[in-house]
C-alpha cells in the first residue's frame, strides 16, 4: 500500500531496550523475548503477539492433552512452551547470533575429538651371543627390540640395530647357570684363532708383571704409591648399593649426576691396577660394583642404573663397556661373556651414518664420543671378543671427514662438507692420534709425529697452566704407543705433576682438586681423579702396541 493508507499500521515508538515485559491482568504473559522492544496493544490478528496462559483452567490439576470439552484452547505441555519459546527466540534474532551458536557448537566438538597418533615403528633385530661356557663367539641368538624416537628407520639387516635416545627398557639380563661342580674354575678358553696380538694388551696387569713393566716403561714408587693412594680414596667413596656418585660423597662434586659414568671410571681405574672381582685386594669393591651393574643390564645391552643428562648416554655406555671388556679378558670368566657380547652389541647398534659417534644413538657421530667408542671395540678385542671389520672401516671414513693438516690434527665435528671440522682442540686431535695408532698407522708415521709434537706443545702437562686431565690422559696414551723422545719428554711431566698434586691429608687425600680443570666444574673430584689414576697407571694399563718398550726416562 502506498504511505499514509488507513490500512497500513503505524509502527509504535519504541520503548527503552531491556524493558520489562508488562503482565495482562487476565494472568497471561505479552512479549517477546528478554531484547525486544515493548510494543503496544495490538489487533488479535497481529503474529508479533503470543499470548501464553500461565494458569491450568482446572485449578492446576491439569488435564495433560485431553481435549478442552469447555471450548477453551487446550493447554500446552512444557516441551511445546520450551519449543515455542526457542522458535520466538530464533525469530527474533539477528542472523548472526545462530552463526555464532553453530560455529561454537563445531569447536566444541573439535576440541573433544580424540585424535590417535600412529604407533612408533619398532623393529626388530637377531643379535649373536657366546655360550654360557665362556666361549666367545658360539652360536645363539636373542631379539632385541629397540624404538628409535622420532623418526622411522629401516630395519637393519646384519649391524645392530639403532638404540633408542632414551635406553630402552627391557627386563635385566638373567643370570648364566653356575658352572658345574667338576669344572676346576670358571675360567673360559680362548680359541686360539681369536687371540689377535692387541690381547697382549691386558697382560701388564697381571700380578707379578706390573712391577716389571712399572719399570721399562718409566713409572716408579712415587707414582705407584699414588695410584695406591688414590684407589683407597676411590674405594672409600663407593656407596652401599655398589655404585660410586658423581656428586659426593667427597668435597667438590660434578655438577650433573651420572652413577654410571661414575661407577664406570672408578672400576676403571681399579681394573687399571689389576683389580678384579675375583683377585686384589679390592676385589670385594669390584665385586659388588659388577653385581649392581649386571643386575641392570638390559635385553638389547644397555645399562640401566638410574637417569642420565641427555648427552651422557652414550659416553656412559662405552666406558662401562670398556670396563666389561677389560674384566672379561682380564678373568676369562664365563658368566661375563654374555653381557659383554650385548654391550658390544649395543655399541655396534649405536654408530652412525658417518662412522662415527654422539649423544644419541645412529646419529652422526663426533671426535669425542667417537674416541670412547673406538676403545670399547679394542678392549672387546683384548678379551679375544670378534668385532665386525666394517665398523673399524666405518671409523676410519670418520676419521678422515673429521681430520685437518693432512691427518696431523682433528675436528671435534664436521657439519658442513664444505668446511673444516672444527674446533680442532688438543682433546680431540690425540684422540684422532690415537685412533689411527689402534687402525694400524705405523709408530713412525709423520703424521703422528708431528701432530704428538703440536698437541704437547699446545697442552703442556702443568697443573699452574691450562689444566685439562681429559686431554692430558689421551695424549699420555699417544706418547705412550708412540715411545721414543716424545714419551721420554711427555713422562718426565706426568711423573712429576701428579703425584706432587695429588692430596695427602685431610679427608679427601688420595685424590686431586677439580679447581680450575677445563671439565672440573662439571665432572667433579672423581671425574679428575679417575682420569688422573689412569695415566699414572699407563705403564702397564696398556702395553704399547708396536712392541717396543722404552724405559721413558
Amino acid at each position: 500500500m502506498p504511505p499514509g493508507d488507513p490500512g497500513t499500521p503505524k509502527r509504535p515508538p519504541a520503548g527503552p531496550p531491556h524493558a520489562p515485559t508488562p503482565a495482562a491482568a487476565d494472568g497471561t504473559i505479552v512479549g517477546n523475548v528478554p531484547w525486544a522492544t515493548r510494543a503496544e496493544p495490538t489487533p488479535p490478528t497481529s503474529p508479533a503477539a503470543i499470548v501464553v496462559r500461565t494458569g491450568a483452567p482446572d485449578g492446576g490439576k491439569g488435564r495433560g492433552s485431553q481435549p478442552d470439552t469447555s471450548g477453551e484452547a487446550e493447554e500446552p505441555t512444557a516441551w511445546q512452551l520450551v519449543r515455542d519459546q526457542l522458535l520466538v527466540m530464533l525469530r527474533a534474532s539477528p542472523a548472526w547470533t545462530t552463526s555464532l551458536a553453530i560455529h561454537t557448537l563445531l569447536l566444541v566438538a573439535l576440541a573433544i575429538w580424540i585424535v590417535r597418533l600412529p604407533e612408533r615403528e619398532k623393529f626388530s633385530l637377531e643379535l649373536g651371543f657366546g655360550t654360557t661356557d665362556g666361549a666367545p663367539g658360539s652360536p645363539g641368538t636373542e631379539e632385541a627390540i629397540v624404538e628409535v624416537p622420532g623418526e622411522e628407520t629401516p630395519p637393519v639387516e646384519e649391524a645392530p640395530n639403532e638404540p633408542a635416545e632414551a635406553v630402552a627398557t627391557t627386563p635385566p639380563v638373567e643370570p648364566t647357570s653356575e658352572p658345574e661342580a667338576n669344572e676346576p674354575t670358571r675360567q673360559a678358553q680362548m680359541p686360539a684363532a681369536a687371540v689377535p696380538g692387541i690381547r697382549v694388551a691386558l697382560s701388564g696387569r697381571e700380578p707379578g708383571r706390573r712391577d716389571g713393566f712399572l719399570g721399562a716403561n718409566g713409572g716408579s714408587d712415587a707414582t705407584e704409591a699414588a695410584v695406591t693412594a688414590a684407589l683407597e680414596w676411590i674405594v672409600r667413596q663407593q656407596k652401599k648399593d655398589g655404585l660410586w656418585s658423581m656428586q659426593g660423597p667427597y668435597l667438590n662434586g660434578g655438577s650433573q649426576e651420572n652413577r654410571l659414568a661414575a661407577t664406570a671410571m672408578a672400576l676403571l681405574a681399579l681394573q687399571g691396577a689389576g683389580q678384579t672381582h675375583l683377585v686384589g685386594e679390592h676385589q670385594a669393591v669390584v665385586a659388588s660394583a659388577w653385581k649392581k651393574l649386571l643386575a641392570g643390564q638390559q635385553r638389547n645391552g644397555s645399562f640401566d642404573v638410574g637417569r642420565l643428562p641427555a648427552q651422557h648416554e652414550l659416553y656412559s655406555h662405552a666406558q662401562v663397556t670398556i670396563a666389561l671388556c677389560e674384566l672379561y679378558g682380564m678373568t676369562r670368566d664365563a658368566e661375563l661373556a654374555e653381557p659383554a657380547e650385548r654391550a658390544l652389541a649395543y655399541c655396534l647398534a649405536a654408530q652412525g651414518p658417518n662412522g662415527g659417534w654422539r649423544y644419541e644413538p645412529g646419529k652422526d657421530g663426533d671426535m669425542s664420543v667417537t674416541g670412547w667408542y673406538m676403545m670399547a671395540l679394542k678392549s672387546a678385542e683384548m678379551a679375544g671378543m670378534e668385532v665386525p671389520p666394517e665398523a673399524f672401516e666405518r671409523i676410519e671414513g670418520f676419521l678422515d671427514l673429521v681430520a685437518t693438516q693432512e691427518g696431523r690434527r682433528y675436528g671435534y665435528r664436521r657439519e658442513n662438507l664444505l668446511r673444516d671440522a672444527s674446533p680442532v682442540t688438543a682433546a680431540v686431535s690425540a684422540e684422532g692420534l690415537l685412533c689411527r695408532q689402534y687402525l694400524g698407522w705405523a709408530q713412525n708415521d709423520p703424521r703422528i709425529i708431528a701432530g704428538l709434537e703440536a698437541i704437547m706443545e699446545e697442552k703442556p702437562l702443568d697443573f699452574g697452566g691450562d689444566k685439562d686431565v681429559y686431554a692430558w690422559y689421551y695424549i699420555t696414551q699417544v706418547a705412550h704407543h708412540t715411545q721414543g723422545r716424545p714419551w721420554a719428554r711427555w713422562n718426565a711431566r706426568v711423573r712429576a705433576e701428579l703425584p706432587s698434586r695429588q692430596l695427602s691429608t685431610g679427608k679427601e687425600r688420595g685424590s686431586w682438586d677439580p679447581a680450575l680443570d677445563r671439565w672440573g666444574s662439571i665432572g667433579g673430584r672423581l671425574f679428575v681423579t679417575c682420569f688422573s689414576t689412569w695415566m699414572l697407571e699407563v705403564y702397564y694399563r696398556h702395553l704399547p702396541l708396536y712392541g717396543e718398550v722404552s724405559s721413558g726416562r
